[in-house]
């Protein structure tokens, strides 16, 4: 059991609101199976692998298609994360590259990494009493300047157990934010 404070890596930033998109890795690399393995040539995907989960979403289903729809709840801060489903963790996502086209809607987007953060773990040995390890965390930082539409474009990597790139890919959406 950990005695040290879990302290939050934001406590200092301006209130956000929070955007997780899923990708679904066992489809996506089956319907891609010879994926790009050049990060300045990802291969274009198409809807239907990647989910949106966001606390501001007025519906509470996931969503696959090719458009976010965001509400700024919480302020005008954005903080996009993905993870992937895997059922045994055999391949994790990294959004290595966000742009936006220039609608006046989003500002630039900024990759935000804060390192060796204590991150609670069960402790398989006693699992009511939770232990802890360090780990890094990152996500895509933006701002609403307007509402509006903008389109964007993310690159991601679907990478193995042992950190190695499987595939390089693009996904382009229209982020639609209301206030």
């Amino acid at each position: 059991m950990t005695s040290e404070p879990i302290k939050s890596p934001v406590s200092s930033l301006a209130p956000a609101n929070n955007m997780l998109l899923i990708v679904d890795a066992e489809s996506l690399l089956s319907r891609y199976p010879q994926p790009s393995l050049e990060p300045q040539n990802p291969t274009v995907i198409e809807d239907g692998f990647i989910f949106t989960i966001s606390g501001t979403q007025t519906t509470k289903n996931a969503i696959s298609d090719s458009n976010l729809n965001l509400f700024a709840i919480n302020g005008k801060n954005f903080h996009l994360r993905g993870r992937t489903v895997s059922l045994l963790a055999e391949h994790s996502v990294v959004f290595y590259e966000m742009s936006v086209d220039d609608a006046g809607v989003l500002s630039p987007p900024e990759l935000v990494v804060h390192g060796k953060l204590t991150v609670p773990a069960p402790d398989p040995a006693n699992p009511t009493q939770p232990g802890s390890h360090t780990a890094d965390d990152h996500y895509w930082h933006f701002t609403q300047l307007a509402a509006g539409v903008e389109a964007c474009v993310l690159n991601f990597m679907l990478i193995d157990k042992n950190c190695e790139a499987l595939g390089y890919f693009s996904w382009a959406v229209e982020v639609r934010l209301t206030d």
